[in-house]
């Protein structure tokens, strides 16, 4: 089994055609793994395995593989670009030690970088850059690194000088040229880059005070010393390694490999909550990521094994359900390819196949063991598409594979309109939504008639307002008696719900009082007005009555829940509208066009700046008037407009 030391297991990040797969399609021809690089504009890509995600061109789900370099066992997880598939990068987040970002040379920082970056961020996730494309028409580093540090607020270190013939790597000081097929010649720097080295030993010396002794007492710092320090501080998340290349070109790979194995951390240097710690021969506890159906092994469980070892016929208990199931086998992906192995230890990403009850989010532990780590938060849907059958067997049928659509993909809704009789499938863009309804024809053979995407709408409250709410039902038997005083006030947008209980000396009892909370939350869900949601709203509970034998947790749940309707009419109802920000990149000449486009769908642009010969125009606008854009901008601009779109949150809706 593989030593923890010598274990990286890292995500490969970036915004949509910035070359994230080639690289990773890249890594794995120059560590073995690959005899011949797929291309993704060919459709043959080892990672890019869906026949959708090759009709696209695009990255739409996670793929992982398991490659070595210099005796070191890297797992790499190849995740979408793409914003509408945001998802697959939040989850392989959750269990990710490392990170590679990849930027475009020619664009820099993009909508989608600052997310996943942001994303990284949040799950305290050391990270690389890769500046890719160095051969694209206005490639420059030099932007890129003030990206990086202006709009991420990072504190990128490059390690390497970007020459017109070579890379000079800046650590060892030594030239790197690269033959067509990317095999690496390494020669003497003819004249040694002394200045270059020194700003890169005094920007990491800032951040490692071990480096900063050696440096400030005038010591040469040899290799060795200033790789630990990159290392250290990168751990640390003071600074942000940069190294360069063209990986269509087949440049610059060899240097990411050692990048990921010199600064990025291995299993034993992530703090793990509960104790948890990666020693195989512990009780097990696992992470369940990602799930998938397969035709011939049924549910598939996607997980990183956190402590402990796992084999076939293990009994796992699944939390929080506490469900035992046995494993049947683990195995070890490559793509769409998986491999049965004989164990999974600490650091690993396995498959598991066998735990019919496993959903994304489980953690999965040895009996001994009860650990709960934390799960999968996903983006609430905002854009929804009617669906309906020619039969009422087609519908059955389609009943089941959207079952299987939601286990695979948490960020998929699925509602029934019992006023229209529809199936309403709800996702986090058009594209999301298209992509899942050719999946349904590929997989099921189900050809549904859709009807035009719209956007999920939400309300809030306009004010503040205070009823009193009396819910008393006699019949004979058994009544039902609540009464309750409720106030509502709107919250900052984003803030969702907050309930809050000010009743004093014990009025209603706490198991009646987290009923009232569940019937707010329920009338959150349903909405006071043409069943639209309600959000941004703190539910204040005043005060209440009970009575000795008719009051119960039903009675109080009903009250909570007209009494948050009530309220909310009373308060004001203010409709909220899901808004997108774009980001296009038009030649000058076609800006004037692509501006007005942006004003008929009431784009608000916030800048415009030029970068070489192209305008980049930053604007935010309704979600409901982005369907279509692409495709329009594109028309205006002699299909030259390249358009990124990224959903911004709420606001209130303009009449």
């Amino acid at each position: 089994m593989t030593s923890i030391t010598t274990r990286r297991l890292f995500g490969v990040l970036a915004h949509v055609d910035a070359g994230k797969t080639t690289v990773s399609e890249r890594l794995l021809v120059r560590t073995g793994k690959l005899r011949r690089a797929g291309e993704v504009h060919h459709g043959n890509t080892a990672l890019d395995h869906d026949d959708v995600e090759r009709k696209h061109g695009i990255t739409i789900t996670a793929a992982a593989t398991t490659i070595t370099w210099r005796e070191h066992t890297l797992s790499l997880i190849d995740t979408p670009g793409h914003i509408d598939f945001a998802i697959e990068v939040e989850r392989s987040l959750r269990v990710l030690d490392g990170a590679v970002i990849v930027l475009d040379a020619s664009r820099g920082v993009e909508p989608q970088t600052e997310s996943v970056w942001r994303a990284a961020e949040r799950h305290r996730v050391p990270r690389i850059v890769f500046i890719n494309k160095l051969d694209a028409p206005g490639a420059d580093v030099q932007a890129c690194l003030n990206d990086l540090r202006e709009r991420l607020g990072a504190r990128p270190v490059l390690l390497q000088k970007v020459e017109a013939d070579c890379l000079v790597d800046l650590v060892e000081q030594r030239e790197l040229r690269f033959d067509a097929d990317g095999t690496m010649h390494v020669t003497a720097c003819t004249t040694l880059p002394t200045a270059a080295r020194d700003r890169l030993i005094e920007a990491v010396a800032e951040h490692d005070s071990v480096l900063m002794q050696t440096w400030a007492s005038g010591e040469e710092v040899s290799v060795a010393q200033l790789k630990a320090a990159l290392r250290r501080a990168c751990l640390s998340r003071a600074i942000v390694p940069v190294v360069c290349g063209a990986a269509l070109k087949n440049r610059g790979i060899q240097p990411l490999l050692d990048a990921v194995v010199d600064c990025l951390p291995s299993p034993e240097d992530r703090p793990l909550p509960h104790g948890l710690k990666p020693d195989p021969s512990a009780p097990l506890c696992g992470f369940v990521f990602k799930t998938e159906v397969d035709v011939h092994s049924g549910a598939l469980a996607w997980t990183r094994i956190f402590q402990g070892t796992v084999y076939p016929g293990d009994a796992l208990v699944l939390r929080p359900e506490g469900k035992t199931e046995r494993v049947q086998k683990v195995t070890e992906l490559h793509g769409a390819k998986s491999t049965e192995v004989e164990s999974a230890g600490p650091g690993s990403i396995a498959v598991l196949v066998g735990l019919k009850s496993a959903h994304t989010g489980n953690t999965v532990t040895a009996s001994s063991l009860k650990v709960e780590l934390e799960g999968v938060s996903a983006a609430d849907p905002v854009v929804e598409m009617a669906l309906t059958t020619r039969t009422s067997e087609e519908q059955a049928k389609l009943g089941e594979a959207l079952r299987k659509a939601c286990f695979e993909d948490p960020s998929l809704r699925v509602r029934y309109d019992s006023e229209t009789g529809e199936t309403v499938l709800c996702g986090v863009g058009e594209l999301h939504l298209s992509i899942w309804l050719e999946k349904l024809e590929q997989r099921e053979g189900l050809k549904v008639k859709t009807g035009a995407p719209v956007v999920a709408y939400r309300d809030t409250v306009k004010g503040e307002a205070t009823v009193e709410y009396r819910h008393v039902r006699q019949s004979g038997g058994p009544g039902q008696f609540a009464v309750i005083t409720l106030r509502v006030r709107p919250l900052s947008r984003g803030s969702g719900f907050s309930f809050v209980d000010e009743t004093s000396g014990g009025v209603i009892p706490a198991p009646l009082i987290a009923a009232v909370k569940e019937g707010v939350k329920g009338a959150l869900m349903r909405g006071a007005r043409e069943g639209v949601q309600l959000v941004d709203v703190e539910a204040v509970l005043l005060d209440g009555q009970t009575h000795a034998k008719d009051s119960s947790a039903v009675a109080f749940e009903i009250a909570g829940s007209l009494a948050l309707q009530e309220a909310a009419v009373k308060a004001g109802l203010v409709r909220l509208e899901p808004m997108a920000n774009a980001v296009v990149h038009v030649p000058e000449a076609s800006l004037g066009a692509v501006l007005g486009e942006l004003a008929s769908r009431r784009g608000s642009v916030s800048a415009m700046t030029v970068e070489g010969t192209q305008a980049v125009v930053r604007a935010s606008l309704p979600l409901a008037k982005t369907f279509g854009l692409v495709t329009s901008l594109r028309s205006r601009s002699e299909g030259r407009a390249d358009t990124a779109l990224s959903v911004a949150g709420y606001e209130v809706q303009q009449q």
